[in-house]
């Protein structure tokens, strides 16, 4: 059976120990709606946890106990029948230092590398903790609810989901200066490139509007991206096509144009599909670059989901020569792994150390994977100076094979996606240096 202790300490405020790991304040306009504040507190506590609680209530010089249980029902009772839970005090939060970014050269070719100031880097498994409106009513969990319905005014716990989502949230809707390329990358099949890109189009696009952000199958002949969006993209939504329509309008195709060419997603980011390879021609460097020039005139972020083994096409080239971003997944095998990482020490041979300085290694879980490669994966990316290693938890959806829905993902992958995407959106707010 749970516990609660209620001490009054005014005739409109109370402070509720044992649930949770910090004391809850509660506050009424005068004494009897106080206590039916605290009697709604307990019912709300007992329908969550399943079992009666026992309430201790003090205050004014006299002690009340009660039993609340499951289905609502309050009565008198004597002393609690068990010890109350303690309360724990959170170790306070470590801070966290924002490292200086910088911003690449607009489409630079493999044979122009990209020279700009290397910069100090971070490696970060968690997420950040400092929020801004922080100080804002809860509006998720057991204190969303109790706020709901008592119309409190319940801060979120520092450490919560909700925190950690309103600190991406305004990050993610920040200025950046002027048209970005994200490049999703890891030579390894299967590492889960096209779900990310997928989810992180729609994050970037459910907080920074809708035809904010666009994700495009960058693979030489199309990949796996029709596959697993909402909505499928119907013929002539494919980079052939839209190539196609750019040189008829001699490179300056309308937004009306355009948008015959995108499948408009539910969270209103747009998708493109990959080459057909008809003709025995796929995606090209210079086609990667003529989508690059389309969408910088229509678009903030442009989201490139790379195939895997096709290092030496084009479009890959095109793709991790001009990322502002460079995002590469690696589950916690050492298969996944170590191509990870040879590939970054290629683009940096080729490209300079400075591409390492907008590199996110985003470390996942799945299936089959192996936790002991996680500390000698994220060591070894820690040792290339790559911009920030980040966690991203196991999600089915992404798992499956089919489809991905932002509304259907688990909360816990919602709030890694958002922290993801806000390090993103800092990484190329960055002045170039």
């Amino acid at each position: 059976m749970a516990a609660l202790t209620v001490a009054v300490t005014s005739d409109k405020t109370a402070r509720v120990s044992g649930s949770g790991n910090e004391d809850i304040e509660l506050s009424a306009a005068d004494e009897k709606a106080l206590f039916r504040a605290i009697e709604d507190f307990a019912k709300t506590e007992a329908t969550e946890t399943g079992e009666s609680v026992e309430v201790s209530v003090s205050g004014f010089g006299a002690t009340k106990q009660l039993t609340v249980t499951p289905d609502g029902y309050v009565a008198v009772a004597g002393p609690p029948t068990g010890p109350i839970a303690p309360v724990a005090v959170p170790a306070p939060a470590r801070p966290v230092q924002e490292p200086v970014s910088v911003r690449a050269a607009e489409f630079a070719p493999p044979s122009a590398p990209l020279r700009i100031q290397a910069q100090e880097r971070q490696s970060v498994l968690v997420a950040p903790v400092t929020v801004p409106g922080a100080e804002e009513p809860a509006r998720m969990g057991i204190r969303g609810r109790l706020n709901a319905v008592l119309n409190l005014r319940l801060a979120p716990k520092p450490e919560s989901a909700e925190v950690r989502q309103r600190a991406a949230a305004a990050k993610i809707a920040g200025h950046i200066p002027g048209f970005s390329i994200v490049t999703v990358a890891n030579p390894k099949g299967g590492v889960g490139k096209t779900p990310l890109s997928i989810a992180l189009n729609e994050t970037i696009a459910k907080h920074r509007g809708a035809g904010s952000s666009v994700c495009v199958d960058f693979a030489e002949v199309g990949g796996t991206l029709p596959g697993r969006v909402s909505i499928p993209p119907r013929e002539g939504q494919d980079v052939d096509a839209l190539v196609a329509a750019d040189a008829a309008a001699q490179g300056n195709l309308s937004p009306v144009a355009l948008s015959r060419h995108l499948a408009r997603q539910p969270g209103g980011d747009d998708i493109v599909a990959g080459s057909s390879g008809a003709g025995g021609v796929g995606f090209s460097y210079h086609d990667a670059e003529a989508i690059g020039r389309i969408m910088s005139a229509h678009r903030e972020i442009l989201i490139a989901d790379t195939p895997g083994n096709a290092t030496l096409s084009g479009g890959w080239q095109w793709a991790t020569a001009n990322a502002h971003a460079l995002i590469v997944p690696v589950p916690m095998r050492h298969d996944t792994a170590e191509p990870g990482h040879k590939m970054l020490t290629d683009l940096a041979a080729t490209y300079g150390p400075e591409i390492l300085a907008r590199t996110i290694v985003v470390i996942t879980d799945g299936p089959g994977d192996d936790p002991k490669v996680e500390t000698s994966a994220v060591d070894a990316f820690d040792k290339l100076h790559v911009h920030k290693v980040a966690r991203m938890p196991y999600e089915p959806k992404f798992a499956s094979g089919g489809r991905i829905a932002g509304s259907q993902l688990l909360p816990a992958t919602t709030t890694a996606l958002s922290v993801l995407a806000a390090m993103v959106v800092d990484l190329i707010a960055q002045p170039t240096h």
